[in-house]
């Protein structure tokens, strides 16, 4: 399972919820927690008038001090037996987030989106879309709403993962299977229309050992997954994607993206 989760924090709302969903998995399978905050240099203003270095160094101390509190934020929420390592890094977000997938060894990126009216603009063209787009590691997207609880503890009991039979979807049933595992979490495989793809993976998920069940619904993919979510009260959602090349593909204009636009519980993506 995971060794290592990597959770990205801005102090928002939607990166808390996240945070809290990193360190519930990090807790279940005893994985080693590092929490990253971004100094962007692209939030200092340097057109001020004056003196433009004085501007740069009190802007760089106070999103700096700003980041510190947000990873001490997560730190101070951590089960006392998980192990969290704070950073603080300067650059380009996109970048820092890429680099420190591999620097830390990270197995999952726990990172939150920010709300029905603007996950539109966070998944596209956003740190969100293009962790989704390139990370090979499998990604955890939390959501939270200006509704939602966001001190509420969350739990991984119910787990929906839709599959179609697919060589990403069996990779993402396989992943599914796994976190059930070590969770203890019950298991949903949906299968939009044909239901022998659903009933060989709760198959394949009993054999595990994991306590599991099939289903089918017809209708739109998307509005199925959302549905059927609904009906079970699932903590998570869990979907594949077709390789670097096809994220794209995933994210714009399909199955994937359209369930994480209108997702209103985690959603775990799990690439190649």
């Amino acid at each position: 399972m995971y060794d290592t989760i990597l959770i990205p924090t801005d102090g928002s709302d939607a990166a808390t919820t996240a945070a809290r969903y990193g360190l519930v998995l990090a807790e279940r399978v005893g994985a080693t927690v590092h929490v990253l905050s971004v100094v962007d240099p692209d939030r200092f203003v340097t057109d001020a008038v004056g003196d433009v270095d004085d501007l740069v160094r009190r802007q760089r101390a106070l999103l700096t001090d700003r980041a510190r509190e947000a990873v001490e934020r997560v730190e101070a929420e951590g089960p006392a037996s998980v192990e969290i390592r704070t950073h603080v890094v300067e650059g380009r977000p996109a970048r820092v987030l890429a680099a420190a997938v591999d620097d830390y060894d990270a197995d999952l990126v726990a990172m939150g989106t920010h709300g029905r009216s603007g996950v539109d603009r966070f998944l596209f063209g956003s740190l969100a879309e293009r962790t989704l787009r390139t990370a090979h590691v499998p990604v955890l997207a939390v959501r939270a709403d200006e509704d939602d609880a966001v001190g509420t503890d969350p739990t991984v009991e119910e787990i929906l993962v839709a599959t179609d039979g697919s060589e990403a979807a069996e990779r993402a049933g396989d992943h599914a299977v796994a976190v059930a595992r070590t969770t203890g979490a019950r298991l949903h495989a949906l299968t939009v229309g044909d239901d022998e793809p659903a009933r060989c993976l709760a198959d394949r998920a009993r054999e595990a050992g994991v306590d599991a069940v099939a289903a089918s619904r017809t209708g739109r993919p998307h509005e199925a997954i959302r549905e059927y979510a609904g009906t079970v009260d699932a903590d998570l959602v869990v979907l594949g994607t077709h390789g670097r090349s096809g994220v794209e593909r995933v994210l714009l204009g399909s199955v994937a993206e359209r369930t994480l636009r209108a997702a209103t519980r985690p959603v775990l993506v799990v690439g190649p």
